[in-house]
Parts: C-alpha cells; sequence; structure tokens
C-alpha cells in the first residue's frame, strides 16, 4: 500500500485531518476510485448503502480475453466416430443433467412447502359419527379441517353476521304476529261493540 492510500484510510477512520490528502484525491483518479470503493465498504459495513456499488469489468474481461490462448482444434469426442450415437450421447447426457436439475428445484419446492406448513390444529370439534344414515358413504375422508389463523377470524366474523340476521329476522317475525294480533283485535271489535 502506498504512502497516499494509507493517508486515505487514515483520513477515512478520522485518524488524520488536513487538506493535503484532499488536494491528493482531487488530482489523482486512483485515489478517487479507492475514496468511491472505502465509501461503499463502509456504507455495507453499516447497513446503509442506499446507492450500489458500480463496477466496470468490462476492461479486465477484455484484457483476459486478448491474454486467452485461441483454441486452434477442438477435440474429437469418442462418440463422434459413430453417426447414431454421436448425436444421442450428448443428447442423453444433457438431458440428464435436466433431469437432475428439475428433481434438485422439486425436492427443494417440496421441502420449503413443508417446512413453512403451520402445525396442524384443530379449532372446532366434531361429533363422532357412527354409520353413514340411509346407506350413503362420506363424501371426504377429511373428518377436520384445520384454519389457518386469518381463516378462522373470519369464520368467527360470518357466524357472527348470520346469527344477527337470525336475531333481527326472529324480531321481525315477532313483531309482525304482533301486528296482525292488534289487527285482528280491531276487527273484532269493530263487529262487536261492547
Amino acid at each position: 500500500m502506498t504512502q497516499q492510500q494509507e493517508k486515505l484510510s487514515a483520513f477515512m477512520d478520522g485518524e488524520i485531518e488536513g487538506n493535503d490528502i484532499i488536494d491528493a484525491i482531487k488530482h489523482d483518479a486512483d485515489l478517487q476510485a479507492k475514496w468511491q470503493r472505502y465509501h461503499v465498504i463502509r456504507g455495507a459495513m453499516r447497513k446503509e448503502a442506499s446507492v450500489a456499488p458500480q463496477l466496470d469489468i468490462t476492461a479486465s474481461v477484455a484484457a483476459a480475453l486478448e491474454s486467452e490462448p485461441a483454441i486452434v482444434a477442438p477435440k474429437q469426442s469418442r462418440w463422434r466416430s459413430i453417426p447414431v450415437l454421436g448425436s444421442v450421447v450428448p443428447f442423453a447426457k444433457q438431458s440428464g443433467q435436466f433431469a437432475v436439475a428439475a428433481s434438485v428445484a422439486l425436492a427443494v419446492i417440496v421441502g420449503v412447502q413443508q417446512y413453512n406448513q403451520p402445525a396442524p390444529t384443530e379449532p372446532f370439534m366434531t361429533a363422532p359419527t357412527i354409520a353413514p344414515q340411509g346407506g350413503l358413504a362420506p363424501v371426504s375422508l377429511e373428518q377436520s379441517r384445520a384454519l389457518p389463523r386469518n381463516d378462522m377470524n373470519e369464520v368467527l366474523e360470518r357466524k357472527r353476521k348470520i346469527n344477527a340476521l337470525i336475531a333481527d329476522h326472529e324480531q321481525q317475525i315477532r313483531l309482525k304476529q304482533a301486528q296482525e294480533a292488534s289487527a285482528e283485535e280491531e276487527q273484532v271489535e269493530q263487529v262487536n261493540p261492547e
């Protein structure tokens, strides 16, 4: 590490103060890049990174490609000597790779679903059934259904609404019967005035 980079690191840590390092940063592109990287690293370590680091690796990739030796002749596959097997074997190999990838994906999905499943609970007790009435078979083998907590709240809210509707209906029936009874009494009084 050069002396300028050490000063930059110390300045970032608050160990030194001075305008000479700021002037050096303003005039040196390498120090500016380090300054930016240090700030990104510090922000990431403090979990306050608001800007993703911008990496430009095109120049290094291009240089690596330039220095890489060119392949003169591809290696002859031993399966290419048999015409039919030459095209079947790579296809079978590739299909096997896809099958393995699909199996792993399926295992992960099933595992996550099983892991995230809530513990089974029975919110309502069901009466035990002795035998089907009238020779009918049950529609389902499932005896009770476990409801998630939020579904239970919805079910309870629906039951409250239904009970309120039933109570209102019964009250309206009693009111109507009372009105009909008073109307009959008035008719009787009109026919038989005493």
